[in-house]
Order: structure tokens, then sequence, then C-alpha cells
């Protein structure tokens, strides 16, 4: 395969120089809108950049500990309920025993 030479290349430099001579106004009035949409997205863009950087920090990981801590103090909870509901009855167990006690060796 050959390469193209220095003349072929002009020739072709030429002939696409010719062809796009005139400039389509078709196509300036849509590279403006083009040039005037880009320019208002990156105005948008750097709006949404700096609220990005107003954010506060994220919490998520803090949050999560902080529910899990939740459910192990209301594990917690629920124990302890149970267990002063079982020594409530022992203790109505115990005075029931006490006052039929009391009642079979009355102190005179």
């Amino acid at each position: 395969m050959k390469h193209p030479t220095f003349v072929h290349l002009a020739a072709i430099v030429l002939a696409c120089s010719c062809v796009s001579c005139g400039d389509d106004p078709e196509l300036v009035e849509k590279s403006e809108q083009q040039k005037a949409e880009i320019m208002r997205l990156n105005g948008e863009l750097a709006l949404m950049k700096e609220k990005f950087k107003s954010l506060p920090p994220d919490f998520s990981a803090e949050l999560e500990e902080a529910r899990k801590q939740k459910n192990g103090q209301m594990a917690e909870v629920a124990r302890l309920e149970a267990e002063l509901s079982e020594l409530t009855e022992r203790k109505q167990s115990l005075q029931a025993e006490f006052e039929s006690y009391r009642k079979k060796y009355q102190v005179k």
C-alpha cells in the first residue's frame, strides 16, 4: 500500500477547505445554542458543588451504632422486667408464707 504524497495531501486539504468555505447559518445557530447550554450546565454544576460542600457530615455509622445499642438496651430491659416479675411473685409467695406462719404461731 502506497502512502499519500505531499501533493495528494495538499489536494485533499484544498478540496475540504473549498467545500467548507461558508458557514451554514443553521449550524452556527445550533453551535451557539450548544455553547449557551454548556454554560448553563456548568453554572448548575458549580451550584451543586457548592451545595455538596455545605452538606452536614454523614452520621449513618453513628446512627447504626446507636440502633444496635438501643436493641441491646431493649433486650436488657425485657430481661430485667422478667426478673422483676419473678422477684415480685417470690415476694408475694414469701409474704403469704409469713402470714400463714404468723397466724399459726401467734405471739401473745
